[in-house]
């Protein structure tokens, strides 16, 4: 089956507001999103730096909520702008109206293939920005002897981890992380806090709680382990690796083996992250 794939190329960064507090800058579609996000660190504004170094274009960012290191981008967004393919018109959907979830929105439910992003506004803060409360964030501060991080030097932190956690992907072909953190119940942690007294978990209100991906499929054995053409990346359990000439049937098949023996071992189902189109 041949699928036609369309890249946007819309370019465009353009400010609407600036005030004391704030400034509100919409920014095409077709971006690169970290290109962005070093262009609004240079100039002093906070709110999008924890996203440093991820993959792909701004039209992207509200699709997938894109997040890391306490950071979501839907915390800064404050419209999108969208041609629906139906119509032919073009609107505006608002921050609410997107519906954003954990790695989630509108576009990757009801949305789906209704419409075309074309730009995104984002509100900066001009405000001292807040360090992401993570251990490797804070351990590369520590070893840095950085006692109060700028702007920049966060942001160059976030890259500086994220390089030696995630695989470059023209020599190790990736997606990134493979699966979403999922989000249990209290008393299912402390279940599995109880055999593995030393693992870190983030506690969110409503008695639920956050556990990483990558820790359930490291502490499942499956840390560099292979599942034909696939593997799961030695240095970080959260990504999968193409180690041949893998399919998306070998994707689809490594996905459902590692997902039964997590369930297995923790109770716990994981939900894959990337769409396959």
């Amino acid at each position: 089956m041949n699928v036609l794939a369309l890249k946007i190329e819309i370019k465009g960064f353009e400010i609407l507001n600036d005030t004391d507090e704030y400034v509100d800058i919409k920014v095409g579609a077709g971006e690169i999103w970290d290109e962005i996000v070093g262009k609004t660190v240079g100039m002093n504004l906070s709110g999008l730096e924890s996203l440093s170094a991820i993959p792909g274009t701004v039209g992207a960012s509200p699709v997938q909520n894109i997040g890391a290191y306490g950071a979501e981008v839907k915390d800064t967004i404050q419209e999108v702008e969208v041609f629906d393919i139906k119509d032919g018109k073009i609107s505006i959907i608002s921050n609410k109206d997107c519906k954003f979830g954990y790695r989630d929105s509108i576009f990757k439910n009801e949305a789906k293939r209704k419409y075309v992003i074309i730009g995104v506004t984002y509100r900066l803060k001009k405000s001292i920005p807040i360090i992401p409360d993570y251990p490797g964030v804070k351990k590369y501060f520590i070893e840095n002897n950085i006692n109060n991080p700028a702007l920049k030097q966060i942001r160059e932190a976030i890259i500086s981890i994220r390089s030696e956690k995630l695989p470059n992907p023209k020599e190790n072909p990736n997606v990134g992380s493979f699966f979403k953190n999922p989000i249990v119940l209290n008393e299912v942690a402390y279940k599995i806090i109880e055999e593995f007294p030393n693992a870190k978990f983030f506690a969110l209100k409503d008695d639920l709680t956050k556990i990483p991906a990558g820790w359930l499929i490291e502490n499942a054995g499956l840390k560099g382990e292979s599942f034909g053409n696939v593997s799961v990346y030695d240095k970080n359990a959260l990504v999968l690796i193409n180690i041949g000439n893998a399919t998306s049937k070998d994707i689809i098949k490594a996905r459902n083996e590692i997902i039964k023996i997590v369930k297995d071992k923790f109770g716990i189902t994981l939900e894959q992250e990337p769409e396959i189109v």
